[in-house]
């Protein structure tokens, strides 16, 4: 067996993926660095707490061996949303907000394990399309908002963005020219170089000319901040302060991160093993984001998620397993340990001006526009989300977004299309609306009625409701045969108000049939004791043995001869 496994590993090239885990892996770190100091600025914490995050976080994702091509790290709207939750409780501390931090990150760890435990990671989808560009959007305005005062070279105080740009514009005589201007042409020279060289590592690149500019300028003479070099006491795990009462508080916001980076991390690993041939596990995926939040939070620095831009380059850089992320969390280990003296000549104004192009790279109007051509009320579904994001804040708005989907969900179900079916040369069919009246539907004394949404408690009552409004519409009516094929589910409660309707039907004399019911409706039927209610042979298979039985027995005055649907095989 060790003989084939040898066999295996030469003839797979092993040597060759790791040297590609390996150059893969440079080239994440390369771009992580600043991508993560960026994040920790956006939270308000200090640089070493994103490079803790996205070290701790990498190993333990890859030594989880989930997906093959994705990569963790502290993310912009993660981000944003571990700012709203810990900033009312720190009080500005710094170390408050650290503490904080890690014990959010092992929460929501913990929720995530919980989710993958239960096998709920279908619950990632109520976050659905408008809700996610709705968020990304007003995520955007508001990444682009805590970054602008710093741009300025303006401190500003209020949290909230309508509040903090007033107090931007009541403070622009304060502006701090050279800080702008250095974050100006930095901006520029981003735009420039990744349109005219788009392959480039432009990030890094830039980074390094400004670290060397301030070596050989020093821009502290001149005003301008620098983001700083962790001190070594920063650089050791420290175990974050377990508070019932913090972590009450800090609940709400770890549901937020976990309901915004679980269908995030779920997606962006399906994309990528799709292009691979592999598949991916959901439940494993979601464990594995919750044991890199854990080990994160227990290194000392914050949440985390799937990041796109990372998993990106790793896949463009051909990396072949999860080793690629191991061997980048280590790169960045050793860049936190020797290098980070260079952060001591890294400007504020770079990193938040790096924010405020990926805040502005967020800004979708196009699909704002599609939503509204296709459906006008999901685009006002993701109008509303991103209104509430920078109105109310990032969780409140996502939280109004799901609300709204919810109650949009319940409307449709409550007041569902239904049909009247025409019968033609071929069948019976809804053949949509026209100007017939209901005696063109109604053939001897039969109409058929379908209804397009599970009879349930939300809508049995606008079920019964048009059944009535037929009877009176039809005064010779003697059967309704209700097409079920769109029916797959009846819960109690349609089945106690379906029994009094049939019971009122009984006293009118009006026979009520079903036809086309799938197996779990059939199920339903019986469980409740309609089959029960409605009689032997009143269940059929197709809509024209449901209307010969009714004219069969209206004729013959006997139980019908056609067999009905419980009785035929293979249907």
């Amino acid at each position: 067996m060790l003989t084939t496994c040898w066999r295996k590993l030469r003839s797979n090239s092993w040597q060759a993926s790791i040297r590609a885990d390996l150059l893969a892996a440079l080239s994440v770190a390369v771009l992580s660095v600043p991508a993560v100091i960026a994040y920790a600025e956006l939270i308000g914490l200090p640089a070493h707490a994103g490079l803790l995050a996205a070290i701790a976080g990498m190993l333990a994702y890859g030594l989880m061996g989930a997906s093959k091509q994705v990569i963790v790290g502290p993310d912009a709207a993660i981000a944003l949303l571990i700012a709203g939750g810990i900033a009312p409780l720190s009080g500005g501390n710094v170390l408050e907000a650290l503490a904080l931090a890690a014990l959010l990150a092992i929460l929501v760890g913990f929720v995530m394990m919980a989710a993958a435990w239960a096998r709920l990671g279908v619950l990632a989808e109520f976050l659905s399309k408008p809700v996610l560009i709705g968020f990304l959007q007003g995520a955007s305005v508001i990444l682009i908002g805590t970054q602008i005062g710093k741009l300025f070279g303006i401190s500003l105080s209020e949290p909230s963005f309508l509040p903090r740009m007033a107090q931007l514009l009541s403070q622009l005589s304060h502006t701090h020219w050279l800080t702008l201007a250095l974050g100006l042409i930095f901006l520029v020279l981003y735009a420039l170089l990744n349109r005219l060289r788009p392959r480039w590592p432009v990030t890094v690149i830039l980074f390094a000319a400004v670290i060397l500019a301030d070596v050989l300028f020093d821009f502290q003479r001149f005003g301008i901040s620098m983001v700083g070099a962790p001190s070594s006491e920063a650089l050791v795990p420290h175990w974050p302060a377990f508070s019932f009462t913090a972590l009450a508080a800090l609940l709400p916001t770890a549901v937020g991160i976990t309901m915004l980076a679980m269908p995030e991390g779920i997606l962006l690993a399906r994309a990528f093993a799709q292009r691979h041939g592999d598949q991916v596990d959901a439940n494993r995926e979601i464990m594995a984001l919750g044991v890199a939040n854990i080990a994160a939070g227990f290194a000392g620095g914050f949440a985390i998620g799937a990041s796109q831009s990372r998993t990106t380059i790793n896949d463009a850089s051909g990396a072949q397993s999860a080793a690629a992320g191991l061997f980048a969390g280590i790169i960045l280990l050793f860049f936190l340990f020797v290098l980070s003296d260079l952060l001591d000549h890294l400007p504020v104004v770079i990193v938040a001006a790096l924010l405020i192009r990926a805040g502005s790279q967020l800004i979708d109007l196009p699909a704002f526009r599609e939503l509204w051509r296709l459906d006008a009320l999901a685009a006002g579904l993701a109008i509303a989300t991103a209104c509430g994001v920078v109105v109310v804040g990032v969780l409140p708005g996502i939280l109004l977004g799901i609300l709204l989907s919810l109650l949009h969900l319940i409307r449709m179900f409550s007041n569902p299309a239904d049909a009247i079916l025409r019968q033609t040369k071929d069948g019976y069919h809804d053949v949509g609306t026209d100007q017939k009246g209901l005696d063109d539907y109604t053939h001897d004394g039969v109409l058929v009625y379908r209804f397009y949404a599970p009879l349930i408690f939300v809508n049995a009552s606008f079920f019964v409701m048009r059944i009535r409004g037929l009877l009176q519409d039809c005064p010779n009516l003697k059967c309704i045969i209700i097409d079920a094929q769109a029916i797959v589910k009846l819960d109690v409660s349609a089945a106690e108000q379906l029994q009094a309707l049939i019971g009122e039907l009984e006293l009118q004399n009006i026979r009520m049939k079903w036809a086309r019911c799938n197996r779990p409706l059939r199920d339903d039927l019986t469980r409740f004791g309609i089959t029960a209610v409605l009689g032997d042979g009143a269940i059929y298979a197709h809509l024209d043995d449901a209307v010969a039985a009714f004219h069969w027995q209206s004729v013959a005055h006997l139980a019908t001869e056609i067999p009905p649907y419980t009785l035929k095989k293979n249907v």
